[in-house]
């Protein structure tokens, strides 16, 4: 993937293109998981972005957008529904991530992983009240457990 596709104000190549993924070995290692699933990043911080990006790159995913605030990625999301949404928590002023992901997950009802550097404590009363089900990853984000929370994410949405 030479360029990103991107979903609002970033635009930049990526300077890499992904390893071949071998999808017997991706299928096995993270089953139930589509690894051509839609995945909107909602996050501002460029660096933070880009570092999921390349995890996600590293997991097999390939269709991979990046909105930098909750209004661009609600406008993302209804050009093309997510079939699995990454979020931080606090995205500047404007619409924050828990309340960008609760508007699209209402149209499309794509699992939800949020990320943030601040206490899981704190943000798991508001977040469990606005998208039932979502998972929540404490930055730096290590790609073992983003694995995890992806399996897991996705084998609870099949549940329901």
């Amino acid at each position: 993937m030479d360029q990103l596709e991107t979903a609002a104000g970033y635009n930049f190549a990526s300077g890499h293109n992904p390893p071949p993924i071998d999808n017997a070995r991706d299928a096995y290692r993270m089953p139930g998981v589509p690894l051509d699933a839609h995945i909107l990043v909602i996050e501002d911080d460029a660096m933070i972005a880009w570092m999921v990006e390349s995890l996600l790159e590293d997991l097999g995913f390939s269709a991979i957008s990046l909105a930098a605030s909750g209004e661009d990625a609600v406008a993302a999301a209804l050009v093309r529904a997510p079939g699995l949404i990454i979020s931080d928590i606090h995205l500047g002023p404007g619409m924050d991530g828990v309340a960008a992901a609760a508007t699209i997950v209402s149209a499309c009802s794509a699992p939800v992983i949020f990320i943030t550097g601040y206490s899981i404590a704190q943000a798991r009363p508001r977040v469990e009240a606005a998208v039932q089900g979502a998972s929540l990853l404490r930055k730096p984000i290590q790609s073992a457990e983003l694995e995890t929370v992806i399996v897991h994410a996705f084998s609870a949405r099949g549940a329901h």
